[in-house]
């Protein structure tokens, strides 16, 4: 009788659920949310914690195995920011994503969580930034870094759970309207590393406490005689790889950029990495770690010849280079499985083997290939007005999602447990969430803890 009474418990309790449900969906503001598991439930998953996924900013996410070659066309959008809303807002870079809840902030909205899967809004944190939408970076205990300001710009750290502030940099930094600069969360030593690239030079490298704020550390012109540029460093067996204009001692002097290589425990420049020859005035603009090899992209402006360079990161001495005739368009991405390099242009996407440079195949794409990402041998990139994937074997295009405007070179798309997520570019989504077809519900669109 008392498990006759507990089934009968148990089934009101599941009509008066599916009731509540349904009457929640027809108020709902959200979207829809595939009811399948996620890999937060049923196995290991592979946050992508902000744009370039790792700290070597490979962009390869290694754990993803949901969509594949023979599914992606099969991608529907399950959600979406601003869409059809008629007003014009970019997300740049890529949205962070961390145990199942998307961080993002786009021009003049503030820092706000969701759920990945649905498009439920849980928080909102600050007043947001107009004209530019810097995007967060989580740490793998799950606090948001967080950019807020232009001069000066404020770096906050956030729960991720709660939305609540946790501290604010004691100092203002001079970042400008640079809406691509991220911070490196450095685990093992507990800090957090910002480049403060001013627009008339004098560029510093921070050191901060990731549980305090405080300034550990910092290196500058006044302390190296080096002037720190780029967006953020790459770091690897404690290990920081950063860009610096370092001055020349030899013919034609002046600063010219280098890569630096610097220990994090002791704070000395181990390394000065060599230019590429003949010397001119090019300047960094990609940089990436792909297993053994250190790749760095140099670009002259009025030279139409670009040079892709290779190093081992154990020795100042360049291993290859490889020069192209057209500008590289976005950052280079690394499948550290098959030690394949992915650099995109206009209008070819190459791939290139890390060892030797060597050419494996290329893709011609409509224009400008922005920032590839990877994942389950799929290379997904933004070009012309398009999202596309690509197999990563043979470089055929399997699959194109539309925008409903032009891409933009800041951009990526981000790879989490069987979604996608990527910026729309003020089309007709700010951004976009894609997912397989399945089962769908709606949730209300409240705020956690309401």
């Amino acid at each position: 009788m008392r498990l006759l009474k507990r089934f009968y418990g148990f089934m009101l309790l599941t009509l008066l659920s599916l009731a509540l449900l349904a009457s929640a969906s027809v108020l709902a503001q959200g979207t829809p949310e595939d009811a399948v598991p996620s890999a937060t439930e049923s196995g290991a998953v592979a946050n992508w914690l902000h744009f370039g996924y790792d700290s070597a900013y490979t962009a390869f996410n290694p754990l993803e195995s949901t969509i594949g070659v023979t599914n992606v066309a099969q991608l529907e959008r399950k959600w979406g920011i601003g869409c059809n809303d008629g007003l014009f807002s970019v997300i740049s870079r890529s949205p962070a994503i961390y145990e199942d809840t998307l961080y993002t902030s786009g021009a003049g909205n503030k820092l706000t969580a969701y759920a990945a899967r649905s498009g439920q809004m849980w928080w909102q944190f600050g007043d947001g930034n107009m004209g530019w939408a810097p995007q967060p970076v989580v740490s793998e205990d799950g606090i948001v870094f967080y950019m807020e300001g232009s001069y000066p710009t404020h770096l906050y750290a956030v729960d991720g759970e709660s939305g609540d502030e946790l501290w604010e940099a004691p100092l203002g930094f001079d970042i400008g309207y640079n809406d691509t600069a991220l911070v490196t969360v450095d685990e093992a030593n507990g800090l957090v590393y910002m480049v403060e690239a001013p627009f008339m030079g004098d560029g510093k490298l921070y050191a901060l406490n990731k549980q305090s704020g405080e300034i550990v550390w910092y290196k500058s012109k006044a302390t190296d005689d080096v002037d720190f540029k780029g967006d953020y460093v790459l770091l690897d067996g404690g290990k920081i790889f950063a860009v610096a204009a370092v001055p020349e001692p030899d013919p034609p002097y002046g600063d010219r950029d280098r890569m630096l290589k610097i220990d994090a425990a002791t704070q000395d420049v181990e390394i000065t990495f060599d230019r590429p020859e003949p010397d001119n005035y090019y300047d960094i603009e990609q940089y990436t770690l792909c297993n053994d090899t250190l790749v760095v992209g140099f670009d002259y402006q009025y030279d139409p010849v670009k040079l892709l360079v290779a190093y081992d990161p154990i020795s100042p001495t360049i291993t290859w280079q490889k020069p192209f005739s057209t500008t590289i368009t976005g950052k280079i991405a690394c499948n550290t499985t098959r030690n394949q390099l992915y650099v995109p242009t206009d209008p070819y996407l190459y791939a290139l083997d890390a060892t030797t440079g060597g050419e494996v195949w290329r893709y011609m794409g409509y224009g400008a290939i922005y920032n590839p990402s990877l994942a389950n041998g799929i290379v997904y990139f933004l070009s012309d007005t398009n999202m596309y994937a690509i197999d990563e074997e043979t470089g055929g295009r399997l699959a194109s999602y539309p925008l409903g405007y032009e891409a933009y070179d800041i951009t990526q798309v981000a790879i989490y447990d069987g979604m996608l997520y990527f910026s729309g570019n003020g089309g007709t989504c700010d951004l976009y969430a894609l997912g397989l077809p399945g089962r769908k519900v709606f949730l209300p669109l409240v705020l956690r803890g309401q």
